[in-house]
């Protein structure tokens, strides 16, 4: 009996700590819905930024990330239900945004520090 008090204490325990880690990421985690996109956002600035794009939408979705509106840009093809991650180079102060080019989309801005949020936001 003491036994099993201590295997469902270790696998609550377990349960509890990845649901946390989800919501607190090194990186940006960017979700694409058919009607929004939520962001999962970092509480602290690094240099090296980890951006990971999943497409939970029934097409295919491309897009692009820049720094700042400058010409040179990552792009993301994803099929549904697939997920990409890429690392991109940061310095203090740089705008880092996700553009959706297919489907088209408004510009979703990456902002940390913002946990969650939602373009469009949340009524």
């Amino acid at each position: 009996m003491k036994r099993l008090k201590l295997l469902f204490l270790f696998g609550l325990t377990t349960i509890v700590f990845n649901i946390f880690a989800i919501e607190s990421l090194d990186g940006f985690l960017v979700e694409a819905y058919d009607e929004k996109f939520r962001v999962l956002s970092p509480q602290k600035f690094k240099a090296k930024m980890e951006v990971i794009v999943e497409n939970k939408t029934l097409m295919k979705l491309v897009g692009r990330l820049h720094v700042n509106n400058k010409p040179s840009s990552i792009f993301y093809t994803l099929e549904p239900s697939k997920f990409e991650k890429k690392i991109i180079d940061l310095k203090k102060g740089d705008v880092l945004h996700f553009v959706p080019l297919s489907p088209p989309f408004q510009e979703v801005e990456l902002i940390i520090g913002n946990k969650n949020y939602e373009i469009p936001p949340a009524k």
